[in-house]
């Protein structure tokens, strides 16, 4: 349960703390006096978004603690699943920064605003003066129904299983209109691919062609220029060979009278070695030069064709060529794959629908189960609240489309006199009305579900008489199972809290302030005396408070 509740820096209040009991706890105050800032407060603290706004000092930040007693209420797991530390005794705080930015702390561990709520979420239901609207959701009477039958954990599992479902379908019409495209591409990318492979390129085969032909378009000219060489190395009496050998004798003459002459001697014998085998590879040239005009074109056709698919798939090179080969070929197994991968999708959503169908049945049945029970459980206690003729009409219908709550839809239908039609619940209620029949709906599953808090904020409104104390008796016995408090305008409510708590303004440096206070005995009855009759306390009121309290 909440046990206490520290404020700093919110709206109008500088600083504030308040100890909560067990039981039955009220809350008045006048109009304007900031009741609900106690309550947006905690609504922090379960997960609702701030912004600096909220600060009193702008120039400081804001913050709010909420410490809770935890035993025996069996939420280790949600700290476990969180990671975070579990203590009986926890706290929760939100820091609100000038900056607009806030912070969420559990047991002094920073977390998220999602761990935040889904923490909160189970410590505290908090009821708004806006609630009415949640009569015209579908989802607040499926969570109700789903809570008073128990099933909360197959639903969950059913919306998980959903949102995967809804992925695979996503994924398959990803890959048919992958598929559709592939397919429309498919036939030309096989001409493409069959044209390379056909053409059986070899790296450097470019290269080669283009010296080839290149030689062989000038093999005239070239046969010409080597027979001049030829003709110049070692044609007549006046060659460079005939002249080398004239010097080579020379300096074997003069190196009969002096040896400095042997190494030159020795260098001129290199060259006529080395002239020698020029003038046998340039004749061994000569005579393995092919012109053949028919491996001429044979060659320019083979270069043209490189030339063709360089062109076609613009590019400079038969490695890039061959890249696009291998490109191909993966475009087109994927054309193959693909098809396996919509198959087995395929297969997985039939088996995810299958499995959703099977959970939506069991859903389906365990609602149909716990509704007339539901119905007679809400009459039968807004009877005690002068609802007498309260009827209520829980149509429950299967839809074609899954939603995140099986595959049903629900009217809820009321009538709030006899002999009137059944019409949609949200259109019709009264504000009394709406106020006794959300207390009710509050009473059933306080019986329901393991939680620590329930706040009301004015659930009485519109609301007076006789019927404010069946509310109150009604809070009152909620209150055994769980900490209640309401925040109240009627003296009738207020007195029968276990505890009284009053909200007052006070002007402090000619800044405005809000306090809180618990009230003693005497406290109480001034202030339930004050409620009923005006700020000029009679003493009939004030008798009448006494009656009241006691």
């Amino acid at each position: 349960m909440l046990t206490k509740v520290s404020i700093k820096n919110f709206a109008l209040i500088d600083s504030l703390e308040i100890n909560f009991l067990n039981g039955f706890s009220t809350i008045t105050g006048d109009t304007g006096s900031g009741k609900s800032i106690l309550l947006n407060a905690l609504s922090l603290i379960i997960g609702k978004r701030a912004d600096h706004s909220l600060l009193k000092n702008g120039k400081i930040k804001c913050v709010i603690e909420a410490d809770f007693n935890l035993t025996n209420y069996q939420l280790k797991n949600i700290f476990k699943k969180n990671d975070l530390d579990y203590f009986d005794q926890s706290i929760l705080r939100r820091e609100v920064l000038p900056n607009g930015k806030s912070r969420s702390f559990v047991n002094d561990t920073p977390v998220n605003l999602d761990v935040m709520s889904s923490i909160g979420e189970k410590l505290i239901d908090i009821h708004t003066q806006n609630a009415s609207l949640i009569l015209s959701n579908d989802d607040f009477f499926f969570s109700l129904i789903d809570n008073l039958s128990e099933q909360q954990t197959i639903v969950n599992n059913f919306s998980q299983n959903l949102t995967s479902f809804n992925d695979l379908n996503l994924q398959l019409d990803k890959l048919n209109r992958l598929n559709i495209s592939l397919q429309n591409d498919y036939d030309y990318n096989l001409f493409l691919l069959n044209e390379l492979l056909d053409s059986k390129l070899i790296i450097g085969e470019q290269i080669d062609l283009e010296e080839n032909i290149k030689i062989l378009k000038n093999s005239d000219e070239i046969i010409n220029s080597l027979n001049q060489i030829d003709n110049l190395i070692a044609g007549n009496e006046d060659s460079i060979e005939n002249q080398i050998r004239n010097l080579n004798s020379i300096l074997n003459n003069i190196s009969k009278y002096s040896n400095q002459y042997n190494g030159i001697k020795s260098r001129i014998e290199s060259i006529l070695i080395e002239l020698d085998d020029v003038k046998v590879e340039l004749r061994d040239s000569t005579l393995n030069f092919n012109n053949n005009p028919v491996e001429l074109e044979e060659m320019e056709s083979r270069l043209n064709l490189i030339y063709n698919l360089q062109t076609k798939h613009s590019v400079n090179s038969i490695s890039e060529l061959l890249d696009i080969t291998n490109s191909l070929q993966k475009k087109l197994l994927d054309n193959d794959n693909i098809g396996i991968d919509i198959e087995n999708i395929k297969n997985d959503i039939f088996s995810k629908q299958s499995l959703l169908e099977e959970l939506s049945k069991k859903i389906s049945f365990s609602r149909n189960k716990v509704l007339p029970n539901l119905k007679i459980e809400m009459e039968s206690i807004l009877s005690t609240m002068g609802m007498k003729n309260a009827s209520f009409a829980f149509n429950l219908k299967e839809t074609e489309k899954y939603n995140k709550f099986g595959k049903d839809s629900i009217e809820v239908l009321f009538s709030g006199n006899k002999g009137i039609d059944f019409s949609p619940i949200f259109k019709v209620v009264s504000g009394g009305e709406l106020s006794r029949i959300l207390l009710t709906i509050k009473s059933i599953l306080s019986k329901h579900l393991k939680l620590p808090t329930m706040i009301f904020d004015e659930i009485d409104t519109g609301i007076s008489g006789e019927m404010s104390n069946a509310m109150a008796n009604l809070m009152l016995k909620m209150s055994k199972k769980l900490q209640i408090i309401s925040i109240t305008h009627l003296p009738q409510i207020a007195a029968k809290g276990d505890h009284h708590f009053n909200v007052y303004k006070y002007e402090k440096f000619g800044t405005t302030n809000t306090k809180i206070k618990k009230l003693n005995n005497k406290e109480r009855i001034e202030e339930i005396a004050k409620m009923l009759s005006g700020d000029e306390i009679s003493s009939s009121a004030l008798m009448h408070a006494k009656e009241l309290l006691n």
